[in-house]
C-alpha cells in the first residue's frame, strides 16, 4: 500500500500543523477510503463497493468484473467515522482489485482492465 500525506491541526504553543503519513484503513478482509473531495467512498473486500453522496449512486463490482450500478437515495450508505483519504494519483490494491483516486473520480479495475469510474458525472463502465 502506498501512504498518503495530510495536514492535521495540533494543539500546543507554536505548533499549527504537521504532515502525517497514513495508509487507508485496511484489515485482512477490508480496505476502505474516501476521495479527497469526500464525495466518493469505497470499500474493497471480496467485491468493490463505491458510492457518491452527490448525486446519490453506487456500484458493486465482483472479482470477475461484473458491475451492479444503483442510482437514487436508496443506493448509498455512510462511510465509517475516521475513514482515511486516498489522495489524487494514489492507488489502493486489495485482492484482484485496484482503485485509483483521480481529480475526475475513482476508477476501479481488475487485472483484465474491466471495471468502472465513479464520479459526480455518473458511473462509466471500463
Amino acid at each position: 500500500m502506498k501512504n498518503s500525506m495530510r495536514k492535521i491541526a495540533l494543539i500546543g504553543p507554536g505548533i499549527t500543523t504537521a504532515a502525517v503519513a497514513f495508509a487507508p484503513l485496511a484489515t485482512a478482509d477490508t480496505y476502505v477510503f474516501l476521495s479527497p473531495s469526500r464525495n466518493i467512498s469505497c470499500e474493497m473486500e471480496d467485491i468493490v463497493y463505491c458510492q457518491t453522496l452527490s448525486p446519490p449512486q453506487s456500484v458493486h463490482m465482483s472479482a470477475d468484473g461484473t458491475l451492479t450500478p444503483c442510482t437514487g437515495e436508496g443506493c448509498e450508505g455512510n462511510p465509517g467515522m475516521g475513514t482515511p483519504t486516498l489522495g489524487y494519483g494514489q492507488s489502493a490494491n486489495h485482492g484482484p482489485f485496484t482503485c485509483v483516486s483521480q481529480t475526475d473520480g475513482v476508477t476501479c479495475t481488475i487485472a483484465s482492465g474491466r471495471g468502472f469510474t465513479i464520479s459526480n458525472s455518473g458511473i462509466q463502465r471500463r
